[in-house]
């Protein structure tokens, strides 16, 4: 099985700066670096990229924290209304997706921008996302915040309670090979959306079937909120690309 680690803290003076929210912090810097070193291939400027990218992030990191506390923790809104605005609490990596997505949307719009264009940048901001994701995943993984079933499989972790899964250790396993699949497919040229497409069909079966492996999260008919998303978002990822490579087909025929 694997080990045991405790998650690391540097202590700075008086503060005490966790490995989870370093690890964060590079998220964001990784996820800035590669968007502008794309976006400039689809004629997108970097001061319309760093624009976009902050509201992106911005607005991810609010909708992952609102999305958390209505639907997996909705007792701390009713004890306390205020939670809902103290965006450095819980997170939920499903909620900042849905929120950086729906708000960036919104920002493009009232900016006026083409949709060929739109569709490019959120292209270029997905194909950054299994990178970014590995990343923060780590973080989980040395949080230790996502915990599965108790397990004596090879991938579980030796926690001094007893062996069980750590999700946010197989999470951070499997974008990783998704970022690395990434890195092969990106040699050749793909249809606009191609790599929201790959992402959603990649990401949603593995992180449904990670959350059936939770213990203590909320469920709705015997599923968490982010089983359903994981649904929506396979579906949606699946459809997506076989109407792009169906194009991309027909287009090849014509020509």
């Amino acid at each position: 099985m694997l080990p045991y680690i405790e998650h690391p803290t540097l202590r700075v003076g008086a503060v005490e700066l966790q490995a989870f929210w370093v690890l964060v912090g590079i998220a964001i810097v990784v996820e800035f670096q590669i968007v502008l070193r794309r976006a400039p291939r689809f004629g997108i400027d970097r001061l319309t990229t760093s624009t976009l990218l902050g509201w992106a992030i911005g607005l991810g990191i609010a909708g992952a924290h609102v999305f958390d506390v209505l639907f997996y923790f909705p007792e701390r809104l009713r004890d306390d209304p205020l939670e809902l605005l103290r965006f450095w609490g819980s997170l939920s990596s499903f909620g900042g997706m849905v929120g950086g997505l729906l708000g960036l949307w919104i920002v493009m719009i009232l900016r006026g921008m083409a949709p060929r264009d739109m569709l490019r940048f959120v292209d270029c901001l997905i194909f950054a996302l299994p990178f970014t994701l590995a990343i923060g995943r780590l973080g989980c993984g040395l949080q230790h915040d996502h915990l599965g079933i108790s397990s004596t499989h090879w991938l579980a972790v030796r926690f001094p309670d007893g062996p069980r899964f750590d999700l946010g250790l197989l999470e951070f396993f499997w974008v990783a090979l998704v970022a690395a699949a990434f890195v092969g497919l990106d040699r050749r040229r793909w249809p606009d959306g191609f790599w929201i497409g790959a992402f959603f069909a990649l990401y949603g079966p593995v992180r449904f079937a990670l959350d059936a492996l939770r213990t203590g999260d909320v469920r709705y008919l015997g599923w968490t909120p982010a089983q359903y998303l994981s649904i929506a978002a396979t579906a949606a990822g699946c459809a997506w690309l076989a109407v792009l490579l169906a194009r991309a087909r027909g287009v090849t025929r014509a020509a």
